[in-house]
């Protein structure tokens, strides 16, 4: 449906943040249970745990569908409800990128694909896709070793202020 340019963008903190531009304080402060299932999550707001804090490339785009990509060690997806000003992607201390996603109601996933360790030059990527959905569900859709998040995943986070 739609694509937007890769980006570069430096992890900080292990975390990346997508949220509604209108969001006061996106950043989350986050407990042993976020940790183990990999993000924190609230309205307008989510963060998804990164595997390092490096350069990485950020992809965002909006499809009809989603599976996890090949070569992705992980994928977390999440109900999201977008706003009328679009969302941001950033990490604390970093560049924060605008995308003008349409207003709605989409199942947000994340997923991170490891640069492979012979490709000199090659950056980890986060790939986020917006689909739209009327019933989001929050589910682990792939899971590697570093995630242990239990039979309830929790979706209740407070404001990093």
């Amino acid at each position: 449906m739609k694509q937007w340019p890769k980006q570069e963008l430096t992890i900080s903190y292990s975390q990346l943040t997508v949220y509604n531009q209108e969001t006061e304080h996106p950043f989350s402060d986050w407990t042993d249970a976020h940790i183990r299932q990999g993000f924190t999550w609230r309205e307008g707001a989510v963060s998804f745990g990164a595997i390092g804090d490096e350069r990485s490339i950020i992809e965002v785009a909006v499809r009809k569908e989603a599976a996890p990509e090949p070569g992705a060690i992980r994928a977390i997806v999440v109900p999201f409800e977008t706003g009328e000003g679009g969302v941001i992607v950033s990490s604390i201390l970093s560049e924060a990128y605008g995308y003008d996603v349409p207003q709605g109601s989409y199942e947000l996933w994340c997923e991170i694909v490891p640069a492979p360790p012979e490709a000199a030059g090659n950056r980890t990527r986060y790939l986020f896709t917006f689909v739209p959905c009327g019933d989001p569900k929050a589910r682990i859709a792939k899971r590697d070793a570093e995630l242990d998040p239990g039979k309830t995943l929790l979706m209740v986070a407070s404001p990093a202020i």
